[in-house]
């Protein structure tokens, strides 16, 4: 799989579509795409980033990395429509004091709720 540079990461898959329903081998393609197979599969809990490619070329996953792809399709989607793609990379690396000093993509690797994560994407600094 070509990957563009980051400042091409395509928009947002799903738009208007429910993410529940959307293809999770397109949002896993945009993920990869957006954030890269090395940090997609990390926060998705995947074992390796191609276990992610896999999916990203139609192969079905199982039910928790499909739910923990969505999850994280969730959060991404929603920093880079407000900040841009490159600024959803840099924050699921930044450890966090909204979550006790952890990285979002760990929390997500872990099979966090991405309603959780996002408190911390909306808490203001000071």
């Amino acid at each position: 799989m070509s990957v563009p540079a980051a400042s091409a990461a395509p928009q947002s898959y799903v738009g208007q579509q429910d993410l529940a329903t959307a293809a999770v081998d397109h949002l896993a393609e945009w993920l990869v795409v957006t954030l890269g197979p090395r940090l997609t599969a990390f926060a998705a809990g995947a074992h390796t980033p191609e276990e992610v490619d896999r999916v990203a070329h139609g192969v079905a996953p199982d039910a928790g990395l499909e739910r923990r792809l969505r999850n994280l399709y969730a959060v991404t989607a929603f920093l880079a429509a407000q900040d841009g793609p490159g600024s959803a990379h840099e924050w699921l690396l930044e450890p966090s004091a909204e979550l006790d000093d952890r990285t979002p993509a760990a929390l997500l690797h872990d099979g966090e709720a991405p309603e959780v994560v996002w408190l911390a994407a909306a808490s203001p600094v000071f």
